[in-house]
């Protein structure tokens, strides 16, 4: 079977065709896919057929595994899976209320343009999500071109984010973003400290510009306060447009593989009370975010 890589709309994401449903590939072809993920951001995958194991040995060919924590959201005897689910662990059929949430893996993840770990000194470099059970509604995941957006940015914009660093906060930010939880611990405030990345981040191996801006954001490095607030709020409000995005409607048997170091994504909603939604997550360990070098908002190589 020959593998086909079928470009969406701009050049943003794409589908991956005529590829092993366990993703068992030779070198050649996943030199195709590594290839193309580097050129399109998104990889849609459609009609997999993955084990856990299989999931992670795909996934460890990409780079190494974060495991993701706290344990309990992943997959057990597999901790490189977590598993994101509305699901009971002893009943998979029924939608589970707030305070069983933990049980089978975390519940409502994601509803918020983000990129993963981008509260943390390392993010992650990328992830690949695999939809065991989606609900026959709702429930898409959306993804920006965060190149687009800082392509698209007005120059006025691009000289004043140039060199500048924005503070996240999973501390500030945490009862914003995940009001069904409870609150930080002392010990998870010490582990996740307020950390800076670049405004414009150099894609380590594209070598473009990305906007890298996300929720957990709050203000920016060398401003006043309110100041910097309304840059981020601007920032992610702009980044946010319809004209960068993709939707993944998802399908069972679907697998997205996306790079957080160029894009965003968010979950969107869906009826949690009647539905089940079950996908399980690989993620990446990333590199440290470098700065773009700029000059009059124009990116060099």
């Amino acid at each position: 079977m020959t593998l086909e890589i079928v470009p969406f709309e701009r050049g943003f994401g794409a589908e991956v065709r005529g590829i092993a449903p366990d993703l068992d590939i030779p070198d050649a072809q996943f030199r195709q896919v590594s290839d193309a993920w580097t050129r399109h951001s998104v990889l849609r995958f459609r009609g997999l057929r993955m084990s856990p194991e299989q999931h992670i040995a795909f996934s460890r060919r990409l780079g190494p595994l974060h495991i993701m924590k706290p344990l309990k959201f992943n997959l057990e005897g597999h901790p490189e899976v977590f598993v994101v689910s509305n699901a009971s662990k002893d009943d998979p059929s029924r939608p589970v209320t707030r305070n069983e949430a933990g049980e089978a893996g975390l519940r409502r993840a994601g509803e918020g343009f983000h990129t993963d770990g981008e509260d943390k000194r390392i993010p992650n470099a990328g992830s690949l999500l695999y939809a065991l059970r989606v609900p026959p509604e709702r429930g898409d995941t959306l993804f920006v071109d965060m190149y687009a957006a800082y392509e698209a940015l007005p120059e006025t914009v691009r000289q004043a984010i140039a060199g500048r660093r924005a503070r996240y906060s999973r501390i500030d930010l945490h009862g914003v973003h995940y009001p069904h939880m409870g609150p930080l611990t002392e010990e998870e405030k010490r582990d996740r400290p307020d950390v800076f990345h670049p405004l414009a981040r150099r894609h380590p191996v594209s070598g473009r510009t990305s906007l890298y801006i996300g929720r957990w954001a709050c203000d920016v490095e060398g401003l006043a306060p309110e100041e910097g607030r309304r840059l981020i709020a601007y920032l992610q409000d702009f980044a946010q447009q319809p004209r960068f995005q993709f939707r993944q409607q998802w399908q069972q048997g679907d697998a997205v593989l996306w790079d957080n170091r160029c894009t965003q994504h968010c979950a969107t909603g869906f009826d949690d009370a009647a539905y089940v939604r079950t996908m399980y997550r690989t993620t990446l360990e990333g590199d440290e975010p470098v700065m773009a070098r700029t000059t009059a908002g124009i990116s060099l190589p």
